[in-house]
């Protein structure tokens, strides 16, 4: 062995490029050599809870069709079949999928690199919600709750690291409601006792499909991925309609738009109801306009039922389902 190669670290030859062909994956200088990129610390998008950016990051700069494959539709065939949700228009069930997925992934997977996927009619039913109301539901065909699953899990990896705030919890991973009370409590005991409470109004609606693949485009430069995504949203009436398997972290992506322009104050938010920290009662209103104006300009606003400005507020009465 020469000694050129052996005070190499780590294997392999050397590369003549200069720099790594995928975003986050570049050697690592440590002491007087080179870490391959494989031996390297983990990056943002790998670790198991990634911390939130604080800003808009760069978009991401390799393909995610590959996250489409029949490997990774298996994957989301089991994330799916732990559920017990209710068959679509065709009747499929998440049972009768695993039984005949042998056949139907190989050329679910294949309409999707080719462009020729389609997806099926919707069922319509309506859910009754905790309040009493009965939410009207859109149910796609198990085969494309199955793709919007994958499509979510290439997805949310990049959002989670570029898109979503730390002060953000509700259809992510790892961040719930007690998540937001935690934080919203180190608030109220650094003395921060009036609340802007504003929960968003009809926050699914509203939204049209080329709005939906701009935010994602802010993010994601992969564009037959993005077409694909378009595919999806484009068959449901609204492209955040309750009852697609990615409307969840639409919201979030929705909302982002939002979250950027209301970083400077003591905020939380927990799904789409926001709640801003202040010592007076005048910053408190103050805070909840600005809130208010944010929303505005994302062509959203408060509920006027829900929302209000909450004195000495007890966190345990936040975030809560019907206000």
């Amino acid at each position: 062995m020469s000694k050129a190669t052996s005070e190499r670290p780590g294997r392999g030859r050397l590369s003549p490029s200069h720099s790594s062909r995928v975003l986050g994956c570049e050697p690592v200088l440590r002491g007087k050599g080179t870490v391959p990129a494989a031996q390297a610390p983990n990056t943002v998008a790998h670790q198991r809870n990634p911390a939130p950016a604080t800003h808009i990051g760069l978009p991401q700069s390799h393909s995610l069709m590959p996250l489409l494959s029949e490997q990774h539709l298996r994957k989301a065939l089991r994330q799916g079949g732990r559920r017990g949700s209710s068959s679509g228009a065709d009747g499929m069930t998440w049972a009768s999928l695993r039984r005949e997925a042998s056949g139907l992934l190989p050329l679910l997977a294949h309409q999707l690199v080719d462009g020729t996927w389609q997806p099926g009619p919707l069922r319509e039913i309506e859910i009754p919600t905790y309040t009493g109301k009965r939410m009207p539901t859109f149910v796609p065909p198990v085969l494309d709750r199955l793709v919007h699953r994958a499509m979510r899990n290439a997805i949310e990896p990049i959002l989670e690291a570029r898109a979503f705030q730390d002060w953000v919890s509700g259809f992510r991973p790892h961040r719930n409601r007690i998540t937001a009370l935690r934080q919203a409590a180190e608030y109220r005991h650094a003395g921060y006792r009036w609340v802007a409470d504003l929960d968003v109004a009809s926050v699914s609606l509203g939204a049209t499909v080329d709005e939906a693949i701009n935010w994602a485009a802010e993010h994601i430069h992969d564009g037959t991925f993005l077409a694909r995504l378009r595919t999806a949203l484009a068959a449901m009436p609204e492209p955040i309609a309750p009852g697609s398997g990615l409307a969840p972290m639409l919201i979030n992506l929705r909302l982002s738009q939002v979250d950027r322009s209301v970083g400077g104050l003591r905020v939380v938010r927990f799904a789409d109801n926001y709640a801003v920290f202040a010592r007076t009662q005048q910053e408190a209103e103050e805070a909840f306009w600005a809130i208010s104006d944010a929303l505005l300009r994302m062509r959203l606003r408060p509920n006027e039922t829900k929302s209000r400005i909450r004195a000495d507020a007890n966190v345990e009465d936040l975030f809560l389902i019907g206000g």
